[in-house]
């Protein structure tokens, strides 16, 4: 029945059919249009009606968003842009970027890293690091499987350490592995010892681990070329749904579907599909197409493009320093610390970062991304165009032609030799890198050296240049691990590939340093050692440090879950791809 209150508003304006008030209930309420004759009552009528259902209606609004929360919702795909098409999808193998990125969602490690740089577990549950720094003691989770179903134990995780460890696998992951023993306690229990404390190793424990029941019966020999680098299983997040390949054997798509039995956090993305090109160029226009929502890095250079409501650029810190490198090896002049000295005084870092990165790069003269220029040697060759013509002078080179360049005129079997000082930079086609290459040449140019830049597709620069160190000059990036260890880019023992010396640098002092700083557990002391092996590089000079650069990453706006403020190489950037999502629900609070 409608209340008094309400009866009383209607008679005052209805006075002459009050007798028929008396009789409405709440079923009569549906004639009330035909009892009403006059337009202005049933406009009072249906205008009260409207504000009671409005106010009803704001209510309930309100009361649902006070009571619910917004949480994450399976719903909807991504599709990302790589710079190369994917070929070992295996943790063990990966070198390139595309196969460290794709497999970053299929495989599991023992412990992740989060957004934010921070150690979480993975596959294991817990672990425990002994008081001497040599033991370390995995607790696996036991709700965590492998895309086929089966369990993951303890198992395949010592199958996995032992095949990095096998030479005839060749894993790039082997040098990381050396001297530790993996021991299995019990089905989900592992431990591992050490020679000697390494406070890096913790970093190893991210490494993916590869199913036994599917690996055990390949051999070393067919491991690199098996079907399972491209169609893997693992235990992440995502796993293998389908690829589309070319008749030239060229991948035109790779797709992965959500992993409805994933041990963690989601994953709510459906599908991921990566789509590899050739060029930054080729990836901008599928991108403005739409045929890619987000890729990276993303160049400065290309930042006014990508100005979209609908996308973010995120800008995203990362160890990484550039630098040009010298192969001393590769040119007589280079072998002469004076032309190495007079080239580091030739370039201006700032004029650098404000002409091609400006507000996302730091300058960098030491060979670590977390050590200042101290007052030694580290920083030694500030910018001075005057020292470094009279550096040129004393080797010997000389501009006797007055053609503005500089050679030095020799004596060889009785007759004279004229030899021109210059060389062959080379980088890769990437538009940051390029712009950096063309301010050097031209520094270089004023002191009297002739440069002549190389580019290099950034698809194939690793195999043509970096591999077989072929090059004089090199414009490149090195990139540090959260735990960062210059060994594998400094240490004697990794000149030859797969190591990552491509200086070539070799000095026994150095070596013993960073030998001895991998036995150091205290940080203190370890930060000392660093200083010291950086005032050591820094006076030999192998390569000239310039600067470290944010790592430009484009996304959908409407992809949340993707707060990332860390990472430490470029497939880090889905760490917690498990945590992206593009749809919500409400449910209670």
């Amino acid at each position: 029945m409608i209340r008094l209150p309400y009866l009383q508003i209607i008679k005052a304006g209805l006075s002459r059919r009050a007798r028929y008030w008396k009789l409405i209930n709440a079923r009569k309420l549906f004639y009330l249009p035909h009892i009403l004759r006059d337009s202005a009552e049933k406009r009072l009528l249906f205008g009260l009606f409207a504000l009671i259902l409005l106010s009803g209606g704001l209510l309930s609004s309100r009361l649902y968003l006070q009571f619910t929360k917004a949480v994450p919702q399976i719903g909807k795909s991504y599709t990302e842009g790589l710079l190369k098409e994917p070929r070992s999808i295996n943790p063990l193998f990966a070198v390139q970027d595309a196969d460290r990125d794709i497999a970053h969602l299929i495989f599991s490690g023992l412990l992740a890293y989060s957004n934010s740089g921070e150690l979480i577990p993975d596959l294991a549950e817990q672990y425990e690091v002994s008081g001497d720094g040599k033991s370390y003691t995995i607790f696996l989770r036991k709700n965590a499987w492998w895309h086929d179903g089966k369990p993951v134990g303890a198992e395949d995780v010592i199958f996995t350490v032992k095949t990095i460890q096998n030479p005839y696998y060749k894993s790039v992951l082997r040098a990381n592995w050396q001297g530790v023993t993996a021991e299995k306690l019990d089905d989900y229990t592992i431990r591992f010892t050490l020679k000697t404390p390494y406070a890096p190793f913790i970093e190893n424990l991210t490494t993916g681990i590869l199913p036994k029941h599917l690996w055990e019966s390949i051999n070393p020999e067919q491991a690199l070329l098996h079907e399972l680098n491209l169609k893997p299983i693992g235990s992440g997040p995502y796993k293998f749904d389908n690829f589309k390949q070319e008749k030239d054997g060229s991948v035109s798509w790779y797709r992965l579907k959500r992993n409805p039995k994933y041990f963690r956090e989601g994953p709510y993305l459906k599908k991921i599909t990566f789509v590899p090109f050739s060029t930054e160029e080729e990836l901008l226009t599928a991108w403005k197409k739409g045929l890619v929502e987000g890729f990276g890095p993303v160049s400065s250079a290309r930042l006014s493009e990508l100005a979209s409501g609908r996308f973010s650029v995120h800008a995203i810190s990362m160890p990484r320093i550039f630098g040009i490198f010298f192969n001393e090896k590769g040119s007589p002049a280079l072998a002469d610390l004076k032309v190495r000295q007079a080239i580091a005084r030739s370039i201006d870092r700032n004029e650098l970062i404000e002409k091609i990165l400006p507000g996302g790069a730091a300058s960098v003269a030491t060979p670590l991304p977390f050590l200042k220029t101290t007052e030694g040697e580290a920083a030694a060759y500030p910018y001075d165009l005057e020292k470094a013509r009279e550096l040129l002078e004393q080797a010997g080179w000389k501009d006797t032609d007055g053609d503005g360049l500089r050679e030095k005129r020799t004596r060889q079997k009785g007759k004279e030799v004229v030899d021109n000082l210059r060389f062959t930079l080379t980088t890769s086609d990437w538009p940051d890198l390029l712009h950096a290459a063309e301010i050097i040449r031209g520094k270089l140019r004023e002191i009297g050296i002739d440069v002549t830049i190389e580019k290099r597709p950034f698809s194939d620069l690793e195999t043509t240049v970096l591999r077989p160190r072929n090059f004089e000059i090199l414009l490149f990036g090195q990139v540090y691990g959260y735990e960062p260890d210059p060994f594998a880019f400094w240490h004697s023992s990794q000149i030859k590939d797969p190591g990552l010396n491509i200086a070539l640098y070799s000095n026994k002092k150095a070596d013993q340093i960073l030998e001895e700083v991998r036995r150091t557990s205290d940080a203190a002391a370890r930060f000392k050692k660093y200083e010291e092996f950086s005032q050591i590089v820094s006076k030999d000079l192998p390569a000239l440090f310039l600067y470290s650069q944010l790592y430009l990453y484009l996304l959908p706006s409407d992809i949340r879950g993707a707060d990332i403020s860390k990472i430490s190489l470029p497939s880090d950037r889905f760490n917690e791809i498990n945590k992206w999502y593009r749809e919500t629900k409400r449910v209670l609070k």
